[in-house]
């Protein structure tokens, strides 16, 4: 066992695990999957998830199995629905490590693990309730198998070895886990390097007839079952809007430019992604077949999100890993230029990130907090990060477990501190008028809103949510003489007192109204 390993794993699940419950749930999609996942295990429909009563098609349903387990577990509270995410970014890092140190080294396999576990994307969806991290470890398990199959494949005369078995049985839980990603990722990518180092005589070695059926009985039986039960309504919500449509259209609003991707990464990755560039151009001089597959892997996902029509941050993280790979590669520079422009690089960053938090103490009153000596501490850090960079760059000294200790405690400030202040000035409101509906109304009584998309109302109040669209909704709602309540955003406030609703509470966002 690498004597590296279990500070890699100690530190992985201490940040991983920081603070994991210990505030609400954010909407929009975490309290839509959790709900979803609440509801599943209510009513004991193990088949079809559904929000709000209605069914919902977003997103395959191994997630929703696995947070259910979590929920039998711990509950069904902010912990359980988080605790899969957890998991799935601890197996990640330690495969991480081990696939890299397979191939290289250990010092290596320390880059690699570091540069992902110490970013600020590997810690925001570790604690996430969504799709995202557990997608990114079936994607990167499937991968490595691939590349572990590849380099078996001389030793073992072509046959097939178990990795070749992995790569069919990770990538059929991809495909469980977000649809037809969990496909076209791992395959597209293996095929491009395939042809890339072996031209097009290395295709056969992607597809294996037996890792096919293997393929089909892990993911078949749910997509057939949902056929079965729902047949043109899964296809068209499920495939056509959530695979196609989110594509080549805007989905609720989430569009971007062509380069929306790279400040994703500059800000996600902070500060190691300023040896990426080093690790490029090492990959691309040297041919090392090992980082040839992390770079057409991340190139790949890069390309194709930039472009997606629909983009969101949550989408390249399966690229984090990949990344990871040539960071590790870029942090092994001993060419003077290299090393100074990565530092310089990380130097440029780390005045950025201090300057933008030193500016946001403006804002950040407006949550209306009075403590900012965390907010100093988080400009403080990323100024450290600065001189570090200049005196590495000039002293030529790597300083490496210095920055891993400055960016623990970067997260750790933002998780005990920032966090929760976001939290509640973000879901504050809603969550105490979701309690407070849920102890007032009887159980067959409903909650309506209007001008609002906030799942979390639905899982906090334990009460359909009925929304109310337009002035149909509205003219329905005022026939309708019986005791409700109404959330809404405070500026809609004198539409539902036409009503015959009266204020109960309100602050400079949202409002909640009662009829008696």
């Amino acid at each position: 066992m690498s004597r590296l390993f279990f500070p890699i794993l100690i530190l992985t699940i201490f940040l991983s695990f920081l603070r994991l419950g210990s505030v609400t749930l954010f909407d929009v999609d975490e309290a839509v999957f959790s709900e979803a996942t609440k509801e599943m295990v209510e009513s004991g429909n193990w088949i079809t998830p559904t929000y709000n009563g209605e069914n919902r098609y977003d997103k395959p349903i191994l997630l929703y199995w696995l947070m259910a387990g979590s929920y039998h577990i711990f509950g069904i509270n902010e912990f359980g629905a988080r605790f899969p995410s957890a998991v799935a970014s601890c197996l990640l890092i330690c495969s991480l490590f081990f696939f890299t140190k397979h191939f290289q080294d250990e010092k290596t396999a320390l880059y690699a693990a570091i540069s992902s576990v110490l970013s600020l994307s590997f810690f925001v969806y570790s604690h996430a309730a969504v799709t995202d991290m557990t997608l990114t470890l079936f994607i990167s398990l499937s991968l490595f198998s691939f590349y572990f199959s590849v380099a078996d494949n001389e030793k073992h005369q072509g046959k097939d070895t178990i990795y070749s078995y992995g790569f069919y049985l990770f990538s059929a839980l991809a495909f469980l886990t977000k649809g037809l990603i969990g496909i076209l990722f791992p395959f597209c990518i293996a095929l491009i390097y395939m042809i890339a180092t072996e031209k097009l005589n290395g295709i056969k070695k992607v597809f294996r007839f037996k890792g096919l059926i293997l393929f089909l009985l892990i993911s078949a039986p749910w997509y057939l079952a949902q056929f079965s039960i729902n047949g043109r309504e899964f296809f068209d919500q499920f495939i056509m809007k959530h695979h196609f449509k989110r594509y080549v259209g805007v989905i609720s609003g989430h569009k971007g430019p062509f380069y929306y991707y790279i400040p994703v990464l500059l800000i996600g990755l902070f500060p190691w992604i300023a040896y990426l560039p080093a690790g490029i151009r090492n990959t691309l001089k040297e041919k090392e077949r090992f980082y040839l597959f992390a770079l057409l892997w991340v190139t790949f996902l890069f390309v194709f999100f930039s472009l997606s029509t629909t983009k969101l941050p949550n989408y390249i993280l399966p690229a984090i890993p990949a990344a990871s790979l040539l960071i590790a590669s870029g942090m092994k520079v001993h060419g003077q230029r290299w090393r100074q422009f990565s530092h310089f690089f990380m130097a440029a960053m780390g005045l950025l990130i201090s300057a933008a938090f030193l500016i946001s103490r403006q804002y950040l009153m407006k949550f209306g907090t009075d403590d900012f000596a965390w907010l100093y501490l988080l400009v403080a850090i990323p100024a450290g990060i600065v001189l570090l960079s200049i005196y590495s760059a000039l002293t030529k000294q790597g300083l490496n477990i210095a920055l891993a200790v400055l960016m623990v405690l970067f997260l750790s400030v933002l998780s005990i501190k920032a966090l929760p202040i976001i939290s509640q000035y973000l879901q504050g409101t809603l969550h105490k008028y979701s309690l407070y509906a849920k102890e007032k109304l009887s159980p067959d009584e409903n909650i309506f809103v209007y001008g609002i998309n906030n799942p979390s109302i639905v899982f906090y109040s334990g009460h359909k949510v009925i929304p109310l669209k337009g002035k149909n909704d509205l003219i329905t709602l005022s026939d309708n003489g019986h005791h409700a309540f109404v959330i809404t955003k405070t500026k809609h406030v004198s539409i539902i007192e036409n009503l015959g609703f009266h204020v109960l509470e309100r602050d400079e966002r949202y409002a909640i109204l009662e009829r008696e």
